[in-house]
């Protein structure tokens, strides 16, 4: 793998986390609770952190790491699943 697929990897790594954060702050304190000291409701951050994420998807589908065919064909997928085996569209 060259350097620059690696750091887009390595930074799409760390975004992600970032969003399993933001939603777990979610889950602990409510989507708009605005914490002490923060300028930012809980929604707000998980807003930011996933434009992040999304930015690297961009990336990746823009070097080439990533194919945005495959990547509609499994989202259709997951929400075919969702459909199925939960209870949002319910």
């Amino acid at each position: 793998m060259d350097a620059k697929t690696k750091e887009i990897l390595d930074i799409t790594q760390e975004e992600c986390a970032e969003v399993v954060v933001a939603v777990s702050k979610i889950s602990r304190f409510g989507i708009d609770n605005l914490k002490p000291g923060k300028p930012k409701t809980n929604r707000e951050h998980l807003e930011e952190e996933v434009g992040d994420l999304l930015a690297m998807v961009d990336l990746m589908i823009e070097h080439n790491i990533i194919d945005t065919d495959s990547i509609n064909v499994a989202r259709a997928a997951k929400k075919d699943k969702l459909k199925k085996w939960s209870n949002i569209y319910s």
